[in-house]
């Protein structure tokens, strides 16, 4: 018995068999239970007639609409910086690479909370400078705004990516011949990084479609619904006509994005096409005279897109009166009463590290072992299960929770499991959502190790579980440190999934967050405490995994 258990056959099997229970099955509950559901429920007929209801129809339209305007909001943003960071001899690039990337780690809804404090029409501190309504955060501007200037980092970090691997030959014999580096821009290098662009322009979409915090915390007071909040919306009502209007909704984006995934994986395995030629170090364009044109935007736009919503959370964390600052009075009284006089507070922060914790140990564990599967086996079909595990990634992560509430509810494959107000329910969600970091992180890092090692034990005598113990693991350390990372970065601070999983004293400090922001706490001082932490929490754990994996992980 110990020794099937111990199989490399049996592990692996058992292996696949988890990712196909956790990502797939969930969604075909889903489907079914929506789709077709036993005679005397909901038909598909009154389902159809659900979803041609004016609100849920609005709520698509307005979907659509602010998605698309986002998606080139961010290209506008992220192309320009692109070429700056990559092609250009700006002063200080890789530090500017490490800082344009930042807010890719911060949680965008702790963004909303930071432009409310800045642009509420009423006592934002811009407002409170400039003149009150001067600016309206509260509008399709706004939410627009705040989702670029978080999803444009999709589109610099795919664009950043192709530009470093790709062959600068002809960029270079271009230039040589006279022909302007913006010409060259457009008629060679965009050309052929077109590919990782798409991919980067559909991401920012689909993350624009499955966001869930910035919508409700700008959208919400705006009365502007998004498909996202009007799933939470119709499940927080707790009724059967709710419960199954959200799973309605929920098959429209689980269908977005699948279609968005199919997509993504022909633009990604074009972008390597178009990539993959010979690597040699880029002849930098000379900026000249624009050097300190080009400092001054790039510092611009950094003040924009982060020390200014920066600074608005910490004035706000400092500062006793809401959209009003007054130096002499700032101080910790905000610290003290969130910390020390909030009960709620311990519980979440303990709640978010139990769950990180174990999503982030699961998914390093389990990747490791289907990124072996994956690279170092040959079985036919293998990279299905990478497609698998991506499935939970690329679709909104209000599906998933919805479909993980249906599947775990009362029962699971016939068995009386309920899972439903768990921080079991959770850790599953967030270990679904999150499987594909770790697995591409780690078959990344196996990629790179030569087979001669295990093939070497092999030829001694040494099984596979020892092989995998003494050379894989060893060799994998660094690799599987930053996976386990960049897995508990995300879902210390998790929001989209939890709002619907969680239940009383299951509080996350993602919903603390928010259910402060929302109506619990007036002043905002609390809220922009918690952001604060957040905040430095993220800047600290990357400077980890940067040090840790020698700078190849990390922002």
């Amino acid at each position: 018995m110990k020794k099937i258990i111990t199989s490399p056959l049996f592990i692996l099997g058992f292996a696949i068999l988890l990712v196909v229970i956790l990502c797939l099955y969930p969604y075909s509950v889903l489907v079914g239970k929506i789709l077709f559901p036993p005679p005397g429920d909901f038909t598909l007929k009154y389902f159809l007639g659900i979803v041609s209801k004016k609100s849920t129809f609005i709520a698509v339209k307005n979907t659509l609409w602010i998605s698309t305007l986002t998606s080139i909001f961010s290209v506008v943003i992220a192309m320009p910086l692109a070429w700056l960071l990559s092609r250009s001899n700006l002063v200080g690039q890789r530090k500017w690479r490490t800082l344009f990337l930042l807010p890719y780690a911060i949680p965008p809804y702790i963004g909303a909370i930071a432009w409310v404090a800045l642009a509420n029409p009423t006592n934002g501190f811009l407002n409170s400078l400039f003149g009150q309504g001067f600016f309206n955060i509260y509008s399709y501007f706004g939410l627009v705004w705040v989702m670029s200037s978080f999803f444009y980092t999709y589109i610099l970090l795919s664009m950043l990516t192709a530009l470093d691997r790709s062959d600068p030959s002809l960029e270079e014999a271009a230039r040589l011949s006279g022909v302007s580096p913006l010409r060259v821009f457009f008629q060679i290098t965009l050309p052929i990084v077109k590919p990782s662009l798409m991919s980067g322009v559909l991401l920012v979409f689909l993350a624009s479609a499955a966001s869930f915090g910035i919508p409700a915390l700008i959208g919400g007071p705006a009365r502007i619904y998004m498909v996202t909040t009007k799933i939470y919306t119709f499940q927080q009502t707790g009724s059967f006509t709710g419960l199954y209007l959200a799973g309605a909704l929920s098959v429209l984006l689980l269908i977005l994005g699948l279609v968005g995934l199919i997509i993504n994986q022909r633009l990604s395995a074009q972008a390597l096409k178009s990539v993959s030629g010979k690597s040699s170090r880029v002849s930098q364009v000379n900026l000249g005279s624009m050097t300190i044109p080009a400092l001054i935007l790039v510092s611009f736009l950094f003040l924009i897109l982060f020390l200014l919503p920066v600074g608005s959370i910490t004035l706000s964390a400092l500062s006793p009166y809401q959209g009003k600052i007054v130096w002499s009075e700032l101080g910790l009284q905000h610290f003290r009463r969130v910390f020390f006089e909030t009960q709620e507070t311990p519980r979440a922060i303990l709640n978010s590290f139990k769950l990180a914790i174990s999503a982030a140990t699961i998914t390093t564990v389990l990747g490791m072992l289907l990124a072996y599967f994956r690279v170092k086996t040959k079985i036919k079909f293998r990279s299905v299960i990478e497609i698998i595990a991506a499935v939970p990634y690329a679709t909104p992560g209000t599906v998933l929770a919805f479909a993980l509430i249906l599947t775990f509810s009362q029962s699971f494959l016939g068995l009386p499991i309920s899972l439903y107000n768990t921080l079991a329910m959770i850790a599953l969600a967030y270990s679904a959502h999150y499987l594909n970091f770790a697995l591409r992180t780690t078959a990344d890092g196996l990629a790179q190790v030569d087979d001669v090692l295990a093939e070497a034990a092999r030829v001694s005598g040494a099984s596979w579980f020892v092989t995998m113990r003494t050379i894989w693991f060893p060799l994998l350390k660094p690799a599987l440190v930053a996976s386990w990372f960049l897995v508990f970065m995300p879902a210390m601070t998790e929001l989209t999934m939890t709002i619907l999983l969680t239940g009383p004293g299951l509080e996350t400090l993602g919903t603390l967050i928010f259910q402060m922001q929302d109506y619990s706490d007036a002043s905002g001082g609390g809220t922009a405490v918690l952001s604060l932490c957040t905040i430095i929490g993220v800047i600290i754990l990357n400077s980890i995994v940067k040090l840790l994996s020698k700078g190849k992980y990390g922002l």
